[in-house]
């Protein structure tokens, strides 16, 4: 953007463009290299994803294809597998074939069982002519066997008299590790957490001042800054779409552009990844659509407690109809974070920072849909930071013309993809 001296801007100024006006001295100033800390301030509101991810913090690649870790911390589900096992009470120890999950399974831990509830003696309480359930099973790992998914050797700790059945696909939690006073150390899980990829994807624009324009012109006050600018907000909706939309997970490194014959990558966006879907019931109302969606965003999937909302123009609409949104509206509760005014909005799960992008009313049918994003699971990754290149077409003889380059190699890390999550609210 170009720089001025407001004690010689006119009043009738509309961005870096300067209405003619005979009695200002403004005039066009060489563009500097710090073209990223400009960037965010072009145009933010049509690209807030873009304008956030350009202000917290960054990472760095050398590499093409860029590695790292899908979860920031050990899972707690394992998942019973085969067709289900008997427990019988604290004497046995029972075999358990797992369907997933033993990767954060440790020898000595203990395993809640939620599906199976146990009978403590002392209740003298009745329900229906029966003792009253009062706690879920405990089971105490006392062997595992990694191959496979894996098989787990238990014994009951609070188990009641007889035996119950655990169904097969029955979920049971890690609950800590049972110790005596020598040891010092517990078995580590034997799997790192699951790694994940993207690939960096090269963005380019070429921004042109030819010599009639540069001559001929120059009453408007029209320069190579206010093209750049112009470029830039371009330039940004299309990042904006590429950190949204943006997908190579099928082909990936292996796509061979037809025409050229060279590989090009294509950088995966929020919604390539394996993120929650919610979507409404047929006839839900929007204000008990918005709990439920609130529920699982926030809970169990070791997110943070305030999330990005990004809603569409058709969305915005069906927000308009919650009670609950438009109460926390009318509070009127707006935050400067990032480079983005948000609208504050507080649920019972969590905390929400709020506005709409219009790229997802721009590209594609998600003008009704939300896209909820975790800022502490969320960051771009840099290959090549963006930079400005100046070409010298008129000393080279090609043309006669002032020509810049902006350029960036970047690529998106997502972990928790849980965390994040696409809301529909689409009418049938």
């Amino acid at each position: 953007m170009a720089e001025t001296n407001e004690t010689t801007v006119p009043n009738a100024s509309v961005g870096t463009h300067v209405v003619n006006d005979n009695n200002t001295t403004t005039k066009q100033e060489i563009n500097r290299s710090s073209v990223s800390q400009r960037l965010a301030k072009i145009g933010w509101s049509n690209a807030p994803l873009d304008t956030m991810l350009r202000n917290i913090g960054k990472g760095t690649t050398k590499s093409d294809k860029y590695e790292f870790y899908s979860v920031a911390a050990r899972g707690v589900e394992c998942v019973v597998g085969g067709e289900g096992v008997t427990i019988n009470n604290f004497s046995t120890t029972t075999d358990i074939t797992l369907a997933s999950g033993v990767d954060c399974l440790s020898k000595d831990g203990i395993l809640l069982v939620p599906s199976i509830n146990v009978v403590a003696e002392e209740v003298k309480a009745l329900e229906n002519g029966k003792k009253v359930a009062v706690k879920p099973l405990m089971l105490h790992i006392v062997g595992i066997d990694y191959k496979n998914n894996g098989t787990i050797t238990v014994m009951p700790l609070n188990a009641s008299k007889g035996s119950a059945t655990l169904a097969a696909t029955a979920k049971m939690f890690r609950a800590g590790v049972a110790c005596d006073q020598d040891v010092a150390k517990t078995d580590d899980p034997q799997a790192m957490p699951t790694k994940d990829y993207n690939y960096c994807q090269r963005m380019l624009c070429t921004v042109s001042e030819n010599a009639y324009q540069r001559l001929q012109e120059k009453d408007v006050e029209y320069g190579l800054n206010d093209f750049k600018e112009q470029a830039i907000y371009d330039f940004r909706l299309q990042s904006e779409a590429a950190a949204i939309f943006g997908g190579g997970a099928v082909a990936g490194e292996n796509f061979i552009d037809p025409n050229t014959r060279k590989r090009k990558l294509h950088m995966r966006g929020v919604l390539d990844f394996d993120i929650q879907v919610i979507e409404a019931a047929k006839d839900m109302p929007i204000d008990e659509y918005l709990n439920v969606a609130m529920e699982k965003l926030f809970s169990v999937n070791n997110g943070s407690e305030e999330r990005i909302l990004l809603y569409g123009a058709g969305f915005a609409t069906k927000l308009a109809n919650s009670k609950w949104w438009t109460k926390q509206l009318e509070a009127n509760k707006t935050e400067v974070k990032w480079g983005v005014t948000w609208k504050m909005v507080e649920s019972n799960f969590g905390r929400l920072r709020a506005i709409m992008d219009p790229a997802l009313s721009l590209f594609g049918d998600y003008t009704d849909c939300a896209l909820v994003v975790d800022p502490r699971h969320l960051r771009v990754v840099e290959q090549v930071p963006l930079q400005e290149n100046k070409l010298d077409l008129q000393k080279a003889g090609i043309r006669n013309s002032l020509d810049v380059v902006l350029e960036e190699s970047i690529t998106l890390e997502l972990t928790n993809p849980k965390a994040h999550g696409l809301l529909m609210f689409r009418e049938e």
